[in-house]
């Protein structure tokens, strides 16, 4: 890899961060200035994730629905949050926006059966909240090649920069074999008017009690490189041409027996460019949910990996935080993103917990829970609440790796967000997770209760 790509000052200079704020924990604990964390581990908010496609039988009838909101109040939940809208671009309502989802995989959805209303009414009916999900710029399943950029929207799908056959080049999104999400392009106009409009026409017909954007993002470092984003780099370059498209860019170069993207002049510049692109779209959608409903919490989700994220196009850190790193320009701290919603929810999706762990295996620090949520308290910087969240797929058949996880991620955020239902089914991790949300509060309020007197 380029020594661009793999610069050491960046590694070196997230890690003397990551140090420093464990050791500031420490020493106030140690001080006096807060309680122990575990005494505040009752008071945060743990949700459960519901991914429609992963769960279609189950969100598909009265019975299953009932049956995950019982377990998720009896395991100490207070709120789940349910894909309104599926990765495949499909929603699960009557819509006169975006397609409905009929059929997954050969299982037929009812059509006279309303999940989200079920949803709101039985969720309440147990004291909890119920969010709605939106993976935004996500269009299209690439596995099971359905979804808008399959059917009518073709020419909304990303464009990507890759190397196919050994040979780099620019495709669509949907002929590149590279994970289940097919992308649109978050710079076409008409793509950031129907995401829109889908969204208003939802908090139209259903009350929420809170809504999270998920995929508002590029698919990564190798889109968007379709004539429109040209164009508009252009106009954000102050009308210069682009004399090489894309290698002024970055471009693939066979280094070290593998193909490395090696940055060209312009890369810093199509770094700031790209998240001021979706910073815009940010303020765009999110004063559309607010003129509808002002009171509403918008939640965003991201990757916890922050030192990487820039490749996703996205900068989702508060202002106040000034990347050093050689990818970034000076004026990138200004396209954050953090201060436009009500919280932020980093999946750290590691499996590993701590910090030692990474260091075990050779991987980075922040390729942790631990370093995860270090990272993201850190660059957000209490501007808003933070929430990490864990995929279950990660702990599988380990419990007390699990449960060690949920700690952690309780610990150093303000709550914890689990992903998926479905896993916890698979593993039948039910009872751990009780032990952490309501056993582990009793315990932590008991404590209290101890030290007061």
């Amino acid at each position: 890899m380029s020594e661009f790509w793999s610069n050491g000052c960046t590694h070196d200079f997230w890690l003397r961060r990551a140090v420093f704020l464990r050791l500031l924990l420490l020493l106030a604990l140690l001080a006096g200035f807060f309680a122990p964390v575990n005494a505040q581990i009752g008071d945060k908010v743990a949700v459960l994730w519901i991914d429609p496609l992963r769960n279609i039988r189950e969100v598909s009838t009265r019975r299953g629905i009932l049956n995950i909101l019982t377990k998720a109040k009896a395991s100490g939940f207070e709120a789940v949050a349910f894909g309104v809208k599926t990765i495949s671009g499909h929603v699960l309502y009557r819509s006169k926006t975006a397609p409905r989802l009929l059929e997954w995989e050969q299982f037929r959805l009812p059509l006279d059966f309303d999940p989200i209303q079920l949803f709101l009414e039985e969720s309440h009916r147990r004291g909890l909240q119920f969010y709605a999900v939106y993976p935004v710029f996500s269009e299209g399943h690439m596995l099971q090649r359905v979804g808008p950029v399959y059917d009518d929207h073709s020419d909304w799908q990303a464009s990507v920069y890759v190397v196919e056959n050994e040979t780099p080049q620019i495709m669509p999104i949907t002929q590149w074999a590279q994970g289940p999400v097919a992308f649109a392009n978050p710079l076409n106009r008409d793509v950031q008017n129907y995401e829109v409009s889908m969204v208003a026409e939802f908090l139209q017909n259903y009350s929420v009690d809170g809504i999270i954007l998920d995929k508002l993002r590029f698919s990564g470092l190798e889109s968007d490189f379709s004539d429109e984003s040209r164009r508009q780099f252009e106009t954000f370059l102050g009308g210069q041409k682009i004399d090489w498209w894309p290698e002024d860019i970055f471009e693939w170069q066979f280094l070290n027996e593998a193909w490395q993207p090696v940055p060209g002049q312009l890369f810093t510049q199509w770094v700031e460019f790209r998240s001021q692109t979706i910073q815009s779209f940010v303020n765009r959608i999110t004063m559309a949910i607010q003129t509808m409903d002002p009171t509403l919490p918008i939640g965003n989700f991201v990757g916890s990996w922050y030192p990487t994220y820039y490749e996703y196009g996205v900068n989702w850190a508060s202002e106040t935080n000034v990347p050093e790193e050689n990818w970034a320009t000076s004026e990138y701290n200004k396209t954050a993103i953090a201060e436009k919603f009500s919280y932020s929810v980093v999946g750290c999706f590691f499996p590993r917990v701590t910090m030692e762990d990474t260091e075990r295996v050779g991987a980075d620090w922040w390729m942790s829970v631990e370093g995860g949520a270090i990272t993201a308290t850190e660059v957000i910087n209490k501007v808003t609440p933070v929430y990490a969240a864990i995929l279950v797929e990660q702990f599988k058949d380990a419990p007390e790796k699990f449960k060690a996880a949920m700690t952690m991620a309780r610990k150093l955020t303000d709550g914890l967000h689990l992903a998926d239902v479905s896993q916890i089914e698979k593993y039948k991790y039910w009872d751990e997770i009780k032990s952490i949300l309501i056993s582990g509060a009793s315990e932590s309020s008991d404590k209290r209760s101890t030290r007061t007197e």
